[in-house]
């Protein structure tokens, strides 16, 4: 079937030219193909919502099914005409689709008896496309069985089939799967493989549509398995980009999986926008798969600034069906419980989350749950729970969570240098200072001493006193908000009286009166026992107003702070080279979120943001480039990632990402890095670099 001769027939309106544009079965023509343009052909075929020729009713089916769209795909399915003198080639690809769409439901049953039926009919064929379509359907239904060794052979069968018939986008969708599988097991580098294969399979086709965002989307997870957090960030936002003019559900899948990948990096406020956008987009079409991983993210991201919305969300993952899975919301379910200080209710959570995670061999999972149960014990048993963690981490070679196993160990075993030693990994790795925001080991862990009163900017905007975020309740108006914005902008430096009033109210004159009501306000959210003198947080005379920084913590002000000491100290060589990147990873982790996301359009605030990203873009830059002269590649890449991500039309980071790529041995991940470095410079009418001038010799 090719799109051009359909779209002719439909455009004639011409039943016979459609039927045979549809031409043999192929699940490479099928991917290639979608809804709307099917949608026509079908309304041109059967006008009035009766019986379809099979050849027509499994494709236009299947590609519901690839837009999420099962319970329409169901329905097209059983208007095939059971009296059509049909190739029975179709009919075995319309019951391998059929039970695809009926396991992505989450029937067992039903789903079994297609798929037998349909390997049946495949077999009785000789064609190796409809047979490897049928042992797909075979492995899927092995999954929902329990059986997990019969899905590797049924996926095993499908592929040589699909061998055999060339055909490629089937291949892919195997390759796809098997990593998927190892991901569950928590064997991320083996996944890598297999990501590999289908991604460039899935490239060596003229539109590989969803296929190739499927598997960016799964290889996502196995470099956020790895730790790999930038380079999971980047695959992700690719899959986004191919997705987002789609009605494939794997937008949802992918903008939920940058939601888990700043949720580890402890980016609270970008995981939160995320997860939001994830929820939205699953429920248009009530898709559990993305809902239930979206509420448990949101939850725990969420359990510092809204507690009783995250509760509802733990509570509305839960009640989802529990043929998606339960290791998320369990898990989710705990560690709210916990920041709470319900340590019962955490407990249950916890002996939950270890059943349903051994059930499922899920590594990751159960090392999480068994840390879960640590914290609500003490002495040797919970230094116990700890280390058969840390063994699963290990397995896994999943380096956030061993060094987060590390930190929680040392603080069971009252190690503070350890401790430190596992924080400074942790900051290495990509992993903000936010993350004690977030429900979860480092939340419990906590983070630095703070001051009394923290201002937070560097993401969502946020007031903390003693540690607990002030409710909206405490602030009289948006203007008293706005004010303390603009004030926290100024790092501490005054503003005139007239220009914070201008800020305020513009264009509106005598508003002295106002702006010492809102002063007045802001003095009593900022000490609203009146503890202290009534300008120890905030001084204000005849002309000006400032925030006084050593009493409230403003966290752009230390995170320029160090980022300038680690600058220094790197231009200085005042430290050594091991001790400056430390100090630049410090800085890096301080960087949670661009200047208040929140409030980007604000004429306060853009002047800030540029300043403070750039330093933020100058930590990365001298970073990586700090690695790469010490000979740690592997380091370097996630920051190299990064600064592209920031500023996709950095050329220097460009080349440095290839020639270190190559230099890593990743072939495969320099020459996509070079076609989008190519497609960026395109993009502004910049001479591309030929591949030859960037790959170095091997070191």
């Amino acid at each position: 079937m090719t799109a051009d001769a359909l779209e002719r027939a439909i455009g004639a309106q011409d039943r016979a030219a459609i039927l045979a544009a549809v031409g043999s079965p192929s699940h490479d023509t099928l991917l290639l193909a979608g809804v709307p343009l099917l949608e026509r052909a079908v309304a041109v075929v059967a006008p009035d919502g009766g019986v379809l020729p099979t050849a027509l009713a499994w494709r236009y089916g299947y590609a519901l099914h690839q837009a999420g769209r099962f319970a329409e795909a169901l329905v097209v399915y059983a208007r095939a005409d059971p009296v059509d003198p049909v190739d029975p080639v179709d009919v075995a690809f319309l019951h391998a689709s059929n039970a695809s769409t009926l396991w992505a439901t989450g029937d067992a049953v039903a789903s079994r008896q297609l798929s037998d039926r349909a390997l049946a009919e495949a077999l009785a064929t000789d064609d190796d496309s409809a047979i490897a379509a049928a042992w797909i359907s075979q492995a899927l239904v092995y999954v929902l069985e329990g059986d997990l060794d019969a899905n590797l052979v049924a996926y095993e069968k499908g592929l040589t089939a699909a061998e055999r018939a060339g055909d490629v986008l089937t291949q892919a969708r195997i390759h796809n799967n098997l990593g998927s599988r190892c991901n569950a097991e928590g064997r991320y580098t083996e996944a890598l493989t297999h990501l590999d294969r289908a991604i460039a399979l899935a490239e060596s086709v003229a539109a590989p549509g969803p296929v190739r965002a499927l598997s960016l989307i799964t290889r996502s997870d196995s470099l956020l398995g790895l730790g790999r957090l930038e380079e999971c960030l980047a695959e992700l936002h690719l899959a986004r980009t191919i997705t987002r003019t789609s009605e494939s559900p794997l937008l949802g899948l992918a903008v939920v999986g940058i939601g888990d990948a700043n949720r580890l990096c402890g980016n609270a406020t970008q995981a939160a926008l995320a997860y939001r956008e994830a929820l939205a987009i699953a429920e248009r079409t009530n898709n559990a798969q993305i809902i239930v991983p979206a509420t448990s993210g949101l939850a725990r991201v969420l359990v510092v600034d809204d507690v009783d919305e995250a509760q509802g969300l733990v509570k509305r993952a839960l009640d989802q069906p529990a043929a998606v899975g339960q290791v998320e919301p369990l898990l989710a379910a705990g560690w709210v419980c916990l920041a709470t200080g319900d340590k019962a209710a955490a407990g249950e959570f916890s002996r939950l989350a270890v059943r349903e995670a051994g059930r499922r061999h899920d590594s990751r999972g159960l090392a999480e749950s068994l840390e879960l149960q640590s914290l609500l014990m003490s002495g040797p048993r919970a230094v116990d729970l700890l280390d058969e963690a840390g063994t699963l981490w290990r397995s896994t070679a999943n380096s956030i969570g061993l060094a987060t196993n590390h930190a929680l160990r040392a603080r069971a075993t009252n190690d503070h240098v350890e401790e430190q030693a596992a924080r400074r990994r942790l900051r290495a790795l990509g992993v903000r200072d936010d993350a004690t925001r977030i429900a979860g080991p480092l939340q419990a862990l906590g983070g630095a001493d703070r001051a009394r009163v923290a201002i937070r900017t560097l993401g969502a905007f946020a007031v903390l006193c003693d540690g607990e975020p002030v409710p909206a309740s405490a602030w009289q108006s948006r203007k008293s908000r706005d004010a303390l914005k603009i004030l926290a902008g100024r790092r501490g430096r005054p503003i005139t009286r007239e220009a914070l009033s201008e800020h305020l109210w513009p264009d509106s004159p005598g508003s002295g009166n106002r702006l010492s009501v809102v002063l007045s306000t802001l003095r009593g959210v900022l000490d609203p026992e009146k503890k202290h003198p009534s300008d120890h947080y905030l001084r204000a005379d005849r002309e000006a107003v400032r925030l006084d920084t050593e009493h409230v913590e403003i966290d752009a002000v230390v995170f320029t702070q160090t980022a300038a000491g680690a600058l220094r100290a790197l231009r200085s060589g005042e430290r050594t080279d091991l001790a400056v990147v430390e100090e630049l990873e410090r800085a890096a982790a301080m960087y949670t979120g661009h200047y208040l996301e929140d409030d980007p359009y604000s004429d306060w605030t853009v002047d800030v943001r540029d300043e403070l990203l750039s330093s933020a873009l100058e930590v990365k830059r001298e970073l990586a480039l700090a690695l790469l002269g010490r000979g740690e590649q592997q380091r370097a890449i996630p920051w190299l990632v990064g600064l592209i991500a920031d500023d996709p039309y950095d050329e220097p980071s460009h080349h440095h990402l290839i020639t270190t790529l190559h230099q890593a041995r990743r072939h495969g991940e320099a020459r996509r890095a070079y076609r989008g470095y190519s497609t960026r410079m395109k993009q502004i009418g910049a001479p591309v670099t030929p591949l030859a001038d960037l790959l170095t010799p091997y070191t």
